[in-house]
């Protein structure tokens, strides 16, 4: 239906005329509720003052009284009045549904130049594209974070990715969590990014599907409740999401509403470390962010340099151009790694499954992320192209996510591990074993009830001992018990990791010239796509 009597001015105001009435539509039309229509208007009939009212325009009982009430006012007629009411409504309608349809103004599409895709073809296939990579990062200011904020752009880069990988930045605040974001967010296409300062617990369900399906959900703060995780756990692990609630019609009478969000995303939110995140055994990567004092130092003489006009900004500019194109220019294709039935995972490591998984997944966002030099598969009856897993990423998966396996293994927090290494590193310079909660206080500015609670988490894994002291007068003396279980859960891993890689190369050495058994079922043949010359082939 046409509205030529509608006016849309803006989406808060709204006037609609014909023959008869003229009327305002103050506040707009409500989109959320598709049930209802309720709008507040100013009605005006040649020179006569006004009507004001609030109605349900949906409610006939309330249409038919403002019809009487125009009738009575106004001296009109009631078929007149009636078709001029019940015309305003029905363009109303017709424009409410044609919001719901098209909620958003449809966004921009990130283009590359011919000059800029030929480099950055180039640059993909370059054998020393991570070094490069790190070297781009380093000119756009992250300073003193080069792993981890690799590790924060192979997942951004995954959004395109048909499984992409999530991570949770762990820091206490003031530590410049939002600074390394906010650097890597300028690195994606406005398109690829929904960045959001705080979210609340049921936020997530009133998405549209198309606002975060295949796009980077950036939390800056994320608020701890289990109420918000668990969703976005599911979404990223099932791909759907489906809340049911009860609401109400119209007549009173409850019924079922299901909201449903589909897609798979990239989640990387910033967190505080004092929460158990790891126990959740959620299926994101939880990084833990450098906090000493040399890396504050490096971030304040950046900044220092930049405000010095030191800093070439638009050298910056054209960095942040380029990885924005190479982003854009992956493309979405199946991984197949021949050599995750050889990958093993160190005995004794808390939450088996949700590491492998992981693990596994890393591996995948590095093959995706090489997908110009990693050798093709194309299987013949569906014609899908599978990149294949090299040993190379499979150990640059093992070095970069081997402090987070570690962190796993930890029993504490990453807050009192690191309080507990500071402790020892401080008891060793006062030539001491035994210690107060005063003592720490003089050494160290660390607030009362968090140095509480550290103490009494190092106590019950039984890392301190109570050797005295009264708990109201002096406080309590303790003792470290020495005890060197993470040590010994470090060499296990790093031994175990070291097994793997070297399992995997040899079984990769005995792999290359020699041709791949026949599978009848798959019927996949395989093509070389990279520059190099190697020629891995699957194992049989």
């Amino acid at each position: 239906m046409t509205q030529k009597n509608l006016k849309i001015h803006n989406t808060r105001f709204i006037t609609y005329a014909d023959e008869l009435l003229k009327v305002d539509v103050l506040g707009g039309v409500d989109t959320i509720q598709i049930e209802r229509m309720i709008c507040t208007l100013r009605i005006t009939y040649e020179n006569y003052p006004p009507i004001r009212t609030t109605l349900d325009l949906y409610t006939d009982n309330q249409t038919d009284k403002l019809i009487r009430t125009l009738c009575d006012k106004w001296n009109l007629r009631l078929t007149e009045s009636s078709k001029s009411v019940h015309g305003m409504i029905a363009q109303l309608e017709s424009y409410k549904l044609q919001q719901l349809k098209y909620p958003q103004q449809q966004e921009t599409i990130f283009e590359l130049t011919a000059e800029e895709a030929k480099e950055i073809k180039e640059y993909l296939s370059n054998e020393n594209l991570i070094a490069n990579l790190q070297s781009d990062l380093e000119k756009m200011g992250i300073i003193g974070e080069q792993e981890n904020a690799l590790i924060l752009f192979l997942a951004m880069a995954s959004h395109q990715f048909n499984n992409p990988f999530s991570v949770l930045c762990l820091a206490k605040s003031g530590m410049g969590k939002g600074y390394l974001l906010q650097k890597l967010s300028d690195c994606l296409p406005k398109q690829s990014i929904s960045f959001h300062t705080q979210m609340s617990e049921n936020a997530l369900y009133y998405f549209e599907s198309h606002q975060i399906n295949g796009k980077v959900l950036f939390i800056e703060d994320l608020e701890w409740t289990q109420k918000m995780l668990n969703p976005l756990a599911t979404l990223q692990t099932q791909g759907r999401l489906v809340k049911t609630r009860a609401t109400k019609d119209k007549d009173g009478m409850l019924h079922s509403t299901s909201f449903e969000i589909k897609g798979k995303l990239c989640f990387v939110a910033c967190a505080k470390p004092d929460k158990n995140y790891e126990g959740l055994s959620l299926p994101f990567l939880c990084l833990s962010l450098n906090q000493d004092s040399k890396q504050d130092k490096l971030v304040m003489n950046y900044q220092k340099k930049l405000r010095a006009g030191l800093i070439n900004e638009t050298e910056i500019a054209q960095v942040q151009r380029k990885l924005k194109c190479l982003l854009a220019s992956l493309k979405n294709v199946s991984i197949v790694n021949p050599f995750a039935p050889l990958i093993d995972l160190p005995e004794n490591l808390p939450y088996p499954s949700k590491t492998l998984h992981l693990l596994l997944n890393f591996i995948d966002v590095i093959t995706f992320f090489h997908q110009a030099q990693r050798e093709s598969r194309v299987d013949t009856e569906t014609g899908e192209i599978s990149l294949l897993t090299t040993p190379e990423d499979i150990e640059l998966a093992f070095s970069l996510l081997k402090s987070s396996l570690f962190r796993r293994a930890d029993e504490l927090s990453s807050a009192a591990r690191k309080f507990y290494d500071w402790l020892e590193a401080f008891l060793e310079e006062a030539q001491t074993s035994e210690f107060t909660a005063l003592d720490i206080r003089k050494a160290s500015k660390i607030h009362p009830r968090t140095l509480r609670r550290y103490l009494q988490e190092l106590t019950i894994y039984h890392y301190l001992q109570i050797t005295g002291g009264n708990k109201h007068k002096e406080g309590y003396r303790y003792k470290t018990s020495n005890l060197n279980e993470l040590s010994e859960l470090q060499n296990g891993i790093e031994t175990s990791l070291a097994k793997t890689i070297e399992i995997v190369k040899k079984a990769h050495s005995r792999s290359v010239g020699q041709k791949p058994l026949s599978n009848p079922a798959s019927k996949a043949t395989t093509k070389k796509t990279s520059r190099t010359t190697q020629n891995e082939k699957t194992l049989s």
